[in-house]
Order: C-alpha cells, then sequence, then structure tokens
C-alpha cells in the first residue's frame, strides 16, 4: 500500500528536477556548466615610438658664487653704503668704517713721501757734481723707498676700511649696525651672485660614465609653469664617502631673478633617444618567474605575451620582443586575467602612456609629466 501511495510523489519529484536541469537556470551552459562571465578591461592600440632616457637629479638651487665678507680693519661703522636686498656692482662699498684716524695717517705718509722724494733729488745732484759719497746716495735712495711704502700701507688700511662687494650680486644679509665697533675677521655683510645658480647632485658610478660637461639639462622648479634650462657645468671625478656617488653641478641661469636660492629643483639630462621600438607602460608589464609578460586582446580572448623590455624611463619602457604594433594591450584589469580568459573591452585609450581623461588626477598628473617630456608618446 505504502508502494501504491509514493510512486506518483516520485515521478513529480523526477520531473520538477528534469524541468530545471533543462531550462530553469538562465546562466548555464547546455552542456551543465556555469556560462564564461567576460572581464572588462582597457586596452590601447600599440606603435612604435622615440623613449628618451633621462638621469635625474634633485637638490636646491643656490648660487654659484656667495661669500661672507669680513672686515679687514678694526673700527667703528660709519654708515651702511648698500643695505640688504640692494644690487651692487663689483667693488661697491657695502660699509664704511670711521676713517678720520686712518685718513691723518695717509696723509702723513703722503707728506712723509713727497719729502723725502724732494730730498732724495738733491742728493742726486750732489752726488752727480761729485759733493756726497754713493752710500749717501743709497741711503737716500733707502729712505725715499721707505717712504714710499709707508704710504702705500696707510692708504691700503683707508681703503679696507670700507668694505666692498667682490663681484656683481645682491646684498643677501647684513651683520653689522651703524656705530657697531668691529674687529678684523668681523663679519659684515653677505654677497650672492644670483644671475647663475647651480644644482649640486649625484649620479652612481655607471650612470656618471654618460655624463660629460656641457650637455643641456631641465630643471623644473615650484612654481615655474615652465622648466628652466641648464647646463652641466662639472662632473666631479671622486665619489662622496658619504654616499658614493659622484658630484654632478648643473648651472642654470636667472637673469632675471625669478629662481629664488634654497629652492628645490629637479633636473634631467637626456641620456639618449631609442627609437623604432613598441613603448608601453610599466604598469601593464607583469612579472613572474623570471620573465616579464604582458596580455593582449585576440578576438574576445586574452592572451600572455612573454615580453623582453628595453630601455625605459619613468612611467615608460621599451619592448624589444613580443610585440608587434596594432596590437591591443591591456593596460587596465591585466592583474585579473588568465591566459585566454574571455574579455569584454570596455575602453580604449589613445594616450601612450595607458590613462584616460577620467583617471584620478593623481595618475593623470603623473602621467601628464611624462607625455610633456617626451617620455610617454601617443
Amino acid at each position: 500500500m505504502l508502494r501504491h501511495v509514493n510512486t506518483p510523489l516520485c515521478t513529480l519529484v523526477v520531473l520538477a528536477l528534469a524541468a530545471i536541469g533543462s531550462g530553469g537556470c538562465g546562466d548555464a551552459a547546455d552542456d551543465g556548466t556555469a556560462a564564461e562571465v567576460a572581464r572588462n578591461v582597457r586596452v590601447m592600440p600599440l606603435e612604435t615610438a622615440p623613449i628618451t632616457q633621462y638621469f635625474e637629479l634633485a637638490g636646491p638651487v643656490v648660487p654659484v658664487r656667495g661669500a661672507d665678507i669680513a672686515a679687514e680693519e678694526a673700527g667703528t661703522v660709519d654708515r651702511i653704503d648698500h643695505d640688504k636686498g640692494e644690487r651692487v656692482e663689483p667693488d661697491a662699498p657695502l660699509v664704511t668704517l670711521d676713517r678720520r684716524l686712518l685718513a691723518a695717517e695717509l696723509d702723513a705718509a703722503q707728506a712723509q713721501l713727497e719729502l723725502q722724494a724732494y730730498d732724495h733729488e738733491k742728493k742726486e745732484q750732489l752726488h752727480a757734481a761729485g759733493k756726497i759719497s754713493e752710500l749717501e746716495l743709497l741711503r737716500s735712495a733707502a729712505q725715499l723707498a721707505e717712504a714710499r711704502s709707508r704710504r702705500d700701507v696707510a692708504r691700503t688700511r683707508h681703503q679696507r676700511a670700507q668694505v666692498r662687494a667682490p663681484y656683481a650680486g645682491i646684498v643677501a644679509e647684513r651683520y653689522v649696525e651703524p656705530g657697531e665697533l668691529v674687529a678684523p675677521g668681523t663679519r659684515i655683510a653677505r654677497v650672492i651672485d644670483p644671475y647663475v645658480l647651480k644644482l649640486d647632485g649625484g649620479l652612481t658610478e655607471r650612470e656618471v660614465a654618460w655624463m660629460r660637461p656641457g650637455m643641456s639639462a631641465e630643471v623644473a622648479l615650484e612654481g615655474l609653469a615652465e622648466p628652466r634650462r641648464g647646463t652641466v657645468a662639472w662632473v666631479g671625478f671622486e665619489a662622496s664617502m658619504s654616499n658614493g656617488k659622484f658630484p654632478v653641478e648643473i648651472h642654470v641661469p636667472n637673469e632675471d631673478l625669478q629662481l629664488r636660492s634654497g629652492a628645490i629643483g629637479r633636473a634631467r639630462v637626456a641620456r639618449g633617444t631609442t627609437d623604432g621600438m613598441v613603448v608601453i607602460p610599466r604598469d601593464a608589464v607583469m612579472p613572474g618567474d623570471g620573465i616579464d609578460f604582458v596580455f593582449v586582446v585576440d578576438r574576445d580572448r586574452a592572451r600572455k605575451r612573454i615580453v623582453e623590455l628595453g630601455p625605459g624611463q619613468g612611467l615608460m619602457v621599451a619592448v624589444r620582443q613580443g610585440l608587434e604594433p596594432g596590437e591591443l594591450l591591456v593596460v587596465r584589469g591585466q592583474r585579473d586575467l588568465q591566459d585566454g580568459n574571455l574579455v569584454s573591452i570596455n575602453e580604449r585609450v589613445a594616450y601612450g602612456d595607458g590613462t584616460a581623461p577620467d583617471d584620478p588626477d593623481v595618475i593623470r598628473a603623473e602621467s601628464a609629466s611624462t607625455r610633456v617630456a617626451g617620455e610617454a608618446v601617443r
């Protein structure tokens, strides 16, 4: 009796399961397996383009010439001839000390020299007439030379009591006040030459082998819309003991005085340009087991490609082997791919760095700097 009751129930269950298996699930394939979900990716058409390699250095820009000027004579500060912030020409007075005593000493030495010169002239006449000996004439000549030396010393001391600029520049600092008593060696003022600034940086042993004086450099500083053109002025022959790098000095012209001493500058010196290779974003490259690979889209499938990388700079890198112009490189979404995955291209980009206009500002800013420099190409 129990078999008779349960048989129709079993039949209904079987029929219901069959109905579900045959068409009740919309995401199942005909063979009973789950349908493959396409992964969204961003792609970039590949093409050959030049890529420039740069040496990059960073550091403060400071004047090529700058010196603290000290007093050479003792005295009281009488006046400030050029104050802080003023431009000065070579030998222009900065600070004048009270020179009245020195002026009196100079006048006395000058008078003594004139007297000794007159006396020596008369003795030359007497010697010519045979009335004085050769020895007396020599003594007179020595006294004249001594008087001239005293006059020269007095004049030099009088001049040194007026502290002067060693070269054209700007008074960056003044250390004394009128009425202040100073001694020899006291700092009076600081003069800098702001018309040529220098950026000091360092390069490794491998990098410095390519660096030569006279090479052109681009120097970017905060607050300036455009980089300044500079020149490699000096390449060191001895590595620094602190960091093991060879010092490099880059000079930057500053005739308009738009650059301020102490500002941090970033200099780039072009090492060379490589052309004829496919150039891709570094972010598209995936490392694995000692090899580098990328993904390209072939029809609707992701294909893994092992690549040999060439020279690179910043966000971009050249590819020696593994990619061909015209292929579609996956530049977003590649980290979730495996070889043969079904993909859906939801975005194509034209920028060579793989970015798009609606990317976050940080990414766009980094990429824009690369494109402007010629490293990222279309």
